[in-house]
């Protein structure tokens, strides 16, 4: 048991030889081509528009909108648009790769090898999480005297009755043309977005469980990068909020699902978006106007790199909401809504810095190149303070406190 424990927990992922190098580069290629084929199913729910219309990935959607069309007498319209679709999937499977094969020319050395496998299988743990947290569903459903599958399906039928809910109890406030509406909902849209996001660093309970391992990578691609939701089984505190939030922001400006209009308005989302994750092309990016305008006018890029700046300046933000206190998380350029709005509404904004800041957690602390460590280091920290700390008031700050708050008694399971 101390030897199973001992290579899941303690063993680290650090020097990866140079000659299984290749190892590591087929990995990235077969990531980049699965990642890619997926987006195709993923496109029409993805930023923060899609999760709230209620709508699952599937490429049943792409094929209804494009392709049956295409063998048709399709109009003009429906060729642009699989043409788009074709350039904006083989444009991020560029900036990708790119990203991880291009990291020697930009930088003159080789992409960490150990970063790529440590990330993935983070998020490879948060995955497999899910089928376990349904799987609990439905033993709690059996204890209640209900059947397995109607708690395996609990988040999913949850969901889809909000959505309904939505759909007959929301009333249309101001009927848009379609266009205007997906401008007008993402505006809007972006004020909860903005919040969402910004509670997950503000609460220490929320950072430490569903934030900070995206922010802990010190080289970026999408390939490194920890996906956001991963708390296990927390993550429906925010997904079920999320779709009725975002649902009922919809259904105020325009009557019916958004489906075609969000897929379409996403191509263009996504050729920007890809940016903000991507060490090789900060400098590229930041000497190119239109692509960096890109990135302020839809809120990411870039500029959303900046938000993982490891740097101490980056980390302070001084205004009325945080009450003139410093503080140790990375809270500029969080996004929601066109041109960063939101951000410059509540004092969060930043512009891009000359210099690439380096990127991961303030100060670049060390970590254990452990994925299950790392994946699980939110929730075990927060037992261990728990435990240790038996005074009232001291276990509501653990749980509810700000997020630069330390206990008497503490211990983090990520940082060395």
């Amino acid at each position: 048991m101390n030897k199973v424990r001992q290579i899941l927990w303690e063993s680290e992922l650090t020097g990866i030889s140079e000659k299984h190098r290749w190892l590591v580069n087929g990995f990235v290629v077969l990531f980049i081509g699965i990642i890619s084929y997926h987006f195709i199913a993923a496109l029409h729910v993805m930023v923060f528009l899609g999760p709230g219309l209620g709508e699952k990935e599937s490429y049943e959607f792409a094929n209804v909108l494009i392709f049956d069309r295409l063998a048709l007498d399709a109009p003009l319209v429906v060729w642009l648009l699989a043409a788009m679709l074709t350039i904006v999937i083989f444009f991020r499977l560029y900036v990708m790769l790119v990203s991880y094969f291009g990291y020697e020319k930009a930088f003159g050395e080789k992409f960490p090898a150990h970063i790529i496998p440590v990330f993935m299988l983070i998020n490879t743990v948060g995955v497999m999480c899910i089928p376990l947290c349904f799987a609990l569903f439905g033993a709690i459903a059996i204890a209640l005297g209900y059947d397995f599958e109607s708690g395996w399906a609990f988040l999913e039928n949850t969901v889809s009755a909000l959505h309904q809910w939505v759909m007959t109890n929301i009333p249309t406030l101001v009927e848009m043309p379609a266009v205007l509406a997906v401008f007008s909902v993402y505006m809007v849209a972006g004020f909860a977005h903005y919040w969402f996001h910004r509670l997950g660093h503000e609460f220490r309970a929320l950072w430490l469980l569903f934030h900070r391992h995206h922010h802990m990578s010190p080289n970026l691609t999408q390939m490194s990068t920890a996906v956001v939701f991963f708390a296990f089984p927390l993550f429906i505190l925010f997904f079920i909020p999320y779709t009725l939030v975002f649902a009922s922001i919809s259904k105020l400006f325009y009557a019916e699902p958004l489906y075609v209009e969000i897929f379409i308005f996403n191509l263009f989302v996504m050729m920007s978006e890809i940016f903000g994750h991507s060490d090789v092309f900060y400098n590229k990016v930041k000497n190119n106007k239109l692509v960096r305008w890109a990135g302020m006018f839809f809120g990411n890029g870039i500029y959303h790199y900046m938000h993982h700046s490891a740097r101490d300046e980056d980390a302070v933000i001084i205004g009325s909401f945080n009450k003139g206190k410093d503080r140790k998380v990375n809270m500029i350029n969080m996004g929601g809504g066109f041109f960063f709005f939101w951000d410059k509404v509540f004092g969060t904004f930043k512009t891009v810095s000359e210099e690439k800041p380096d990127v991961g957690l303030i100060g670049r602390p060390e970590l254990h190149m452990n994925p299950v460590r790392l994946a699980f280091s939110g929730i075990a920290q927060l037992i261990y303070e728990l435990r240790m700390n038996k005074d009232f008031l001291t276990r509501l700050k653990i749980l509810f406190g700000p997020s630069e708050y330390n206990p008497p008694i503490s211990k983090d399971y990520a940082i060395k």
